[in-house]
């Protein structure tokens, strides 16, 4: 009998590893790829797919809607703001019915009813904030339910835009940047705006803040900004992106499977609720290199997994280890601004898309190419192949030098300042046509009363000079102060400057040894990553004055790093 139970026990151990989420290694075979061909900006903000029809993919940047039918070989520009002084925030398709696009803009919302062929306005608030639509979220069984987020405010139509209402128990001032509704109770949403999260059980019409007692309050330069946007001053969108980068909260998601789970991310990593957001704790930071989350997405697929998008690159929270992987393999840029995730393309059932800085990326499977020869060599015999290039030490030190961010130079300041305190401050004065006396002698007589004997009148000249000393300022002086404040922004210049080229720095060694130890299997592939390494080199150039090109010059190696 104790045989059986065990017998069965190890059956059942078995079959729960055989239908356990495979995701992780999915991802460890995943690697990036830029599909970005017909898109004339560089810059993209956001990007969605087709529930139906997985291949189509909208993607939007500061000035235009993109579309593509093939899977990001082509793309199309579907709506163009180009040369009206406006821009596009947010792309969404309506999950009930996806010929149904909106785009969230400066100048309202816009909807297509055709996939992006034909657009109409929808929504127009009333004054510029109103007006600046940043989050758009459609209801996910009738898509005539629509709510808005905007620089000012919620409002909601139940009608297809006929009709709009503003969001009651929020504050009219609210950014509001994203918003999420709950796929199983879709009265329940969720908001996240510059003041915390808020939470509506009513679809939209009334709002409770559930989530702030971790953030400050709103950051005192967000109102001046919104001041400048309403008064119709120059650079709007520069003035936009830095009330965006201000807000706490970015994101806010529902999971799609289990209601109960909403993510929040923020500025100070990944907050998660597991109550429809009663209460709220902090995910692990393990592995993750930036704690400005901008975007979240989850796959339905994986009740693991959690993507989030930062300006160190995508991130994989994995729930059951309370840790973050970085998903790196090829992606052109570190700055992530949208995620989206598809499960529905014909050879491709799982794809991270990536709304990044430089573009469009997606995940790819990786090639399976001849490994034989990993089993020839080991590991020192691959490295030594690039024993020629300088280490990462040597590429750090020159990023700093180049960047002029050494912390000599913080120690250098304090020392400056303090021994300006022994030079003296030098004043000189120079008079013309004044009265002159040599001397202190006066006298009086019957006549004349307290008279100058050696004064003349206006008709010289007179010269002063005087040396004062602050000593006090050897100690301590107000310098300081302001070095402290240029100290801290150096400090985080620096850091950014050595993150960004160990993580180039590293990703052009990998792919390195991915070409050495798997040659592409075709013409195409071999110039593909040939120009990959080529753009690596290069980036790794600009942050430290070709240093890395001059010493493989050196070496006899050309410009790429290759043999």
């Amino acid at each position: 009998m104790m045989m059986r139970t065990y017998v069965l026990w190890v059956f059942l151990l078995f079959a729960c590893f055989l239908t356990a989420p495979m995701v992780n290694a999915d991802i460890i075979e995943m690697e990036w790829k830029d599909v970005s061909r017909g898109i004339r900006d560089t810059d993209l903000q956001a990007v969605t797919i087709d529930t139906e029809r997985g291949d189509i993919v909208y993607a939007s940047s500061g000035s235009s809607v993109y579309r593509t039918s093939d899977g990001g070989s082509t793309w199309d520009e579907i709506l163009s703001f180009r040369g009206t002084g406006k821009g596009i925030n947010t792309i969404t398709i309506a999950p009930a019915d996806p010929e149904r696009v909106f785009a969230g803009t400066d100048d309202g919302v816009y909807r297509s009813n055709d996939r992006g062929l034909n657009w109409e306005r929808i929504f127009k608030g009333v004054g510029t904030l109103e007006n600046s639509v940043l989050a758009i979220a459609v209801h996910p069984h009738n898509s005539e339910i629509i709510h808005i987020g905007t620089l000012r405010g919620i409002f909601t139509t139940e009608n297809n835009g006929d009709d709009w209402v503003k969001g009651q128990n929020l504050s009219s001032e609210a950014i509001v940047t994203s918003i999420s509704a709950d796929p199983a109770t879709p009265e329940i949403i969720y908001a996240a705006t510059d003041m915390g999260v808020y939470k509506s059980l009513n679809g939209g019409k009334g709002w409770e803040r559930i989530f702030a007692s971790t953030f400050p309050e709103k950051d005192h330069l967000i109102p001046s900004l919104l001041l400048s946007i309403e008064s119709g001053e120059e650079y709007y969108n520069e003035i936009k992106s830095q009330i965006k980068e201000k807000i706490k909260v970015k994101n806010i998601t529902v999971d799609p499977v289990d209601s109960r789970m909403v993510y929040a991310g923020t500025y100070e990593g990944l907050f998660v609720s597991r109550d429809r957001g009663t209460t709220w704790s902090t995910a692990s930071i393990s592995g993750l290199l930036s704690r400005d989350i901008r975007h979240i997405s989850v796959d339905g697929a994986d009740p693991d997994s959690v993507y989030a998008a930062t300006s160190r690159g995508v991130f994989r929270y994995s729930k059951s280890l309370d840790a973050w992987k970085g998903l790196y393999k090829g992606l052109p840029t570190s700055d992530i601004r949208y995620l989206a995730i598809s499960h529905n393309v014909k050879d491709r059932p799982f794809s991270i898309w990536a709304a990044t800085k430089r573009g469009i990326s997606r995940t790819v499977a990786a090639e399976q190419r001849d490994n034989s020869r990993q089993g020839e060599l080991e590991a020192e015999d691959v490295l030594s192949r690039f024993a020629y290039e300088p280490s990462i030490e040597e590429i750090r030190a020159a990023a700093i030098e180049y960047a002029d961010v050494h912390p000599d130079k913080i120690s250098n300041w304090r020392k400056a300042a303090a021994n300006k305190a022994w030079l003296p401050d030098l004043n000189m004065r120079y008079g013309n046509g004044e009265d002159w006396q040599s001397s202190t002698y006066f006298y009086s007589t019957k006549d004349y009363k307290y008279k100058d004997d050696d004064v003349t009148s206006g008709n010289d000249e007179a010269w002063s000079i005087s040396l004062t000393w602050q000593l006090g300022d050897i100690i301590w002086n107000s310098a300081q102060t302001s070095i402290d404040n240029r100290s801290k922004l150096m400090v985080q210049l620096r850091d950014d400057v050595l993150n960004e080229v160990t993580r180039i720095y590293y990703e052009r060694r990998r792919l390195q040894i991915d070409i050495f130890m798997s040659p592409p299997a075709d013409m195409k592939s071999t110039i593909e990553k040939d120009l990959r390494l080529q753009e690596l080199t290069a980036n790794i150039d600009a942050l430290t004055g070709t240093y890395l090109s001059k010493r493989l010059a050196q070496a006899g190696i050309r410009a790429q790093g290759q043999e």
